[in-house]
């Protein structure tokens, strides 16, 4: 049965018509969301998106707690800045792009409300703190404008991601006791065929590989890792995508309400195949209109980007149970349903995760 992490064919049990009894498409019940005992509002772990702007005047994205926020030009703790809106889905040219509105409601979508159509729901119905990095994209393919928050390198937008993050361990300092500090999952919707392009020049050049492990390692005052990133696998090429196809970020791909991966293979490449799947066909999110109108219309969505946002936000929810875990431990605990000796990715089953870690009492 999907969501619980045996079983890679389409089997008897579809999940194609339910629906979770409080909301929810049949995503949630995919993954237990229900069912697995944990909270479904972050307590100090930070969701860093890094896509399109977001429509946060979508009705669907009324939170009953937690925030929207995002990289705006020249502010202390977004080195860099960022040209963009971050809370509009327009771009500098006036294109309209909603698929940063998609993964926020996967996230954090409270699916509550007259008139609103009770299937778009994520996994933190209850509150999110959601930080938006802003990229002018709308294909999840990176851009090489020089007015996105990225501009022609995903470093950069990490580094708002992670400039945000210490800002807040900063402002916190002194007045929660270790481990109750932030930390934070990267939800990264920009993908490649390789790795991006460095930044800096000389001794002081970076490489997304130097990146990703300085910013996955232990914190520099020797605590357990307080990032997390996740990534689509991808859906068109026969590698799976950069960054996933880094070790230090999780890749995740899709499979629809009878089990099916959405992609049978990957063949080339460092990784044969994602990390993780997770349900990523027949998503309902919210469909945002450039004129404004039909505020509670909706539309079915597809493809691992949407599955990684069910990942990440499965993150977010683990992680606000045991703040005492590290990324390391979070991220095994999500791999943790992979069945014994199968060769076949994990299925994301939050009710495994979690007792994975009650298990190693971190």
């Amino acid at each position: 049965m999907p969501g619980q992490g045996n079983s890679s064919s389409s089997g008897s049990s579809s999940l194609c018509s339910v629906q979770a009894s409080d909301g929810g498409s049949w995503a949630l019940p995919a993954v237990s969301a229900g069912s697995s005992g944990l909270p479904t509002k972050s307590e100090q772990v930070l969701l860093c998106l890094i896509s399109s702007g977001v429509a946060t005047s979508s009705p669907y994205l009324a939170q009953r707690a937690g925030s929207w926020n995002g990289c705006v030009a020249q502010h202390p703790l977004d080195p860099g800045g960022c040209a963009l809106r971050w809370n509009s889905p327009e771009d500098n040219k006036g294109n309209w792009k909603q698929r940063g509105t998609f993964l926020a409601s996967m996230l954090a979508g409270s699916g509550a409300g007259r008139g609103l159509d009770a299937r778009v729901r994520g996994l933190l119905p209850d509150g999110a703190d959601v930080y938006v990095v802003p990229v002018n994209t709308d294909t999840g393919s990176l851009t090489s404008s020089p007015d996105a928050a990225g501009g022609s390198s995903r470093i950069r937008a990490y580094t708002a991601c992670e400039g945000h993050l210490r800002g807040l361990q900063a402002l916190d300092y002194g007045l929660y006791a270790a481990p109750l500090r932030w930390r934070m999952v990267v939800l990264v919707d920009v993908a490649g065929k390789g790795p991006t392009s460095p930044v800096g020049s000389g001794v002081f050049k970076l490489s997304e590989a130097e990146w990703l492990a300085a910013a996955t390692g232990p914190t520099v005052d020797g605590g357990a890792p307080d990032v997390l990133l996740v990534a689509p696998a991808g859906d068109k090429s026969s590698s799976v995508a950069f960054p996933g196809a880094f070790p230090q970020v999780l890749a995740v791909g899709g499979y629809d309400c009878e089990g099916r991966p959405l992609r049978s293979s990957y063949s080339r490449g460092s990784k044969k195949q994602p990390d993780i799947l997770a349900p990523g066909k027949n998503i309902i999110v919210p469909s945002v209109l450039k004129d404004g109108s039909s505020l509670a219309a909706t539309k079915s969505w597809e493809g691992s980007a949407a599955a990684a946002a069910l990942a990440a936000g499965a993150a977010a929810r683990l992680w606000s149970a045991f703040p005492g875990c590290g990324a390391d431990m979070v991220r095994a605990a999500l791999l943790s349903s992979t069945p014994l000796g199968s060769s076949q990715p994990a299925r994301l089953n939050l009710a495994a995760a979690r007792q994975f870690l009650v298990d190693r009492k971190c």
